[in-house]
């Protein structure tokens, strides 16, 4: 999210306040993205082991665990955020203040997974739901030039402090639900395509008035991803392609524009139970967020929304599997440094994931 997506600004016009809208503007969620308070609802480079292991009918659980850590918030131009803040005459000009956060989320993502000996146009069918809990916290910050504003100086600062410290916070709680149909198709050499058409509904605890939430907003996302998998005596190799549809969030009339993901895994095995590999993604936001001004106190704070600064981030690191007893259960573990980002933020995550068939 870009510092300038004032999404829910309602509020009295000062330097200070204008600051702390900005702030909350650039919350980060796991999957960081751009959108509403910073918030995408599909976690970047979640794909794994699921994306380059055999897929038979039969029920699965799935548990990723991800910690998420950033310091760094990338403008449009790729390099730090600034934010303008506005001039409080009669002493404080305009002027550029510098845009920090220091965030640290992690949520576990279990998901149980059905698939059927039944088939549609060639496909096995079947269903997945997953219910995320989630932890968030950020500690924000606002720098002001130095030396910029002579004895007013020290009381600049002093103000952007205090409003920084009201938006940084922790909250953990339950995220927001989705389920999915299955169409899974098992191709010629050891290769497979699945589509997976996924709803996600606004169960996760949110208030529009707080910065920091475990759920991304009152709005409904459709998700329809497909997936290519080739599994074969080397190189096991996984690719997945998502798009994320957004409603208007009901209780902001902020709509976070569409966004779409690909992520990738390489792995070979190593021995008979270890497989190492490559794991990235990409994520590119391909439509603008909007702002309806009805929702907004002032209609004319409407003129400090800006829509558009579409995000994007790339990320890229190794990956390690486990397979117990050829498969009974398997433990993955990933780091993914990301770079490139724009409009959002830039950290690294580390993911622990365990799936195991249960044989049903």
């Amino acid at each position: 999210m870009s510092p300038q997506r004032l999404a829910r600004v309602s509020l009295a016009v000062s330097p200070v306040r204008l600051a702390a809208c900005a702030l909350a503007a650039s919350l980060v969620s796991v999957s960081a993205g751009a959108a509403e308070n910073g918030g995408q609802r599909y976690s970047a480079g979640i794909g794994g082991s699921d994306m380059t292991a055999p897929l038979m009918p039969g029920w699965y659980f799935q548990a990723p665990v991800v910690a998420y850590h950033a310091k760094k918030i990338k403008g449009d131009n790729g390099k730090q955020a600034t934010y303008q803040v506005p001039p409080s005459p009669p002493f404080v000009p305009a002027f550029t203040a510098a845009l920090d956060i220091d965030t640290n989320v992690r949520a576990v993502q279990p998901r149980i997974t059905y698939l059927d000996n039944t088939r549609l146009w060639g496909a096995n069918i079947g269903f997945t739901m997953m219910l995320p809990i989630v932890q968030r916290h950020a500690d924000f910050s606002l720098t002001a030039p130095a030396g910029a504003f002579g004895p007013f100086q020290s009381t600049v600062q002093a103000g952007l402090d205090a409003q920084a410290a009201q938006i940084s916070g922790h909250v953990s709680g339950i995220g927001d639900f989705e389920m999915g149909g299955i169409l899974h198709w098992e191709l010629a050499d050891n290769q497979a395509m699945t589509l997976v058409t996924t709803f996600v509904v606004p169960t996760g605890d949110y208030q529009a008035d707080r910065r920091l939430n475990p759920g991304f907003g009152n709005f409904y996302t459709f998700r329809p991803s497909l997936q290519y998998s080739y599994i074969g005596d080397g190189w096991d190799f996984g690719m997945r392609g998502v798009l994320s549809f957004n409603t208007r969030n009901k209780e902001t009339g902020y709509r976070s524009g569409n966004v779409a993901n690909v992520d990738f895994q390489l792995m070979t095995f190593v021995s008979e139970d270890i497989r190492v590999g490559l794991q990235g993604f990409a994520v590119k936001q391909f439509q603008n967020d909007s702002q309806d001004v009805s929702y907004l106190a002032d209609p004319s704070d409407a003129a400090t929304i800006t829509n558009g600064n579409r995000m994007r981030a790339y990320g890229l690191g190794p990956a390690i599997g486990w397979l117990k007893d050829g498969g009974d259960m398997m433990v993955e573990g990933k780091f993914i440094k990301e770079f490139g980002a724009r409009n959002r933020t830039e950290g690294q995550a580390f993911w622990l994931t365990i799936s195991k068939p249960l044989g049903l």
